[in-house]
């Protein structure tokens, strides 16, 4: 198979309103890891794209809270002091530095947390938790668990969750991600 360029999104990989297994009997100078693989990237966006929308439609509807937002809490709370770096948040989130930015922002303007420089170096700035984030974790929580299981767990065995699990982690092992935590 010859490749001039990588496509830059995922639209780019399949034609438009099409599936990566679309895309693959289009081209048949693929070979079968090249068909697993594309299959593979498919079926990930679609779970991720699918799962994301329903635990949206749960953490909204019970407690006015994104997963993004929910995800930035649990990161606080498990934090030491509950406090992070940006880069950091950054980093576990995933988000680039301007979507760190307009996500604490957001939930500063709320009152979630709050941002606190660093005595030692004044270039480094924290994300903190407040008593108030605090509460709204202890609301949200339960909501992100129960939608986890009702999206996620329900359809899966321990084992198969485990094996999933072990092996999304070698894949951001190798590629040099934020392991899960």
């Amino acid at each position: 198979m010859k490749v001039t360029a990588a496509p830059s999104t995922a639209s780019q990989v399949a034609p438009a309103g099409g599936s990566a297994e679309e895309f693959c009997r289009a081209e048949p100078d693929l070979d079968e890891q090249e068909r697993q693989a594309l299959d593979l990237w498919s079926d990930l966006l679609r779970v991720t794209n699918t799962i994301h929308a329903r635990v949206s439609e749960d953490l909204i509807g019970g407690a006015g809270i994104t997963p993004e937002e929910v995800e930035l809490l649990i990161r606080l709370r498990r934090a030491q002091q509950e406090k992070l770096r940006m880069v950091e948040v950054s980093r576990s989130l995933l988000l680039s530095k301007a979507g760190v930015t307009r996500l604490v922002d957001k939930l500063e303007q709320q009152g979630l947390v709050e941002r606190a420089s660093c005595h030692d170096d004044r270039r480094v700035v924290y994300a903190t938790l407040t008593e108030r984030g605090r509460e709204v974790f202890g609301e949200a929580a339960p909501l992100m668990a129960a939608a986890a299981v009702a999206h996620l767990s329900n359809h899966l065995g321990a084992q198969e969750i485990a094996a999933m699990r072990r092996g999304l982690g070698k894949i951001l092992a190798a590629e040099g991600g934020v392991p899960a935590s």
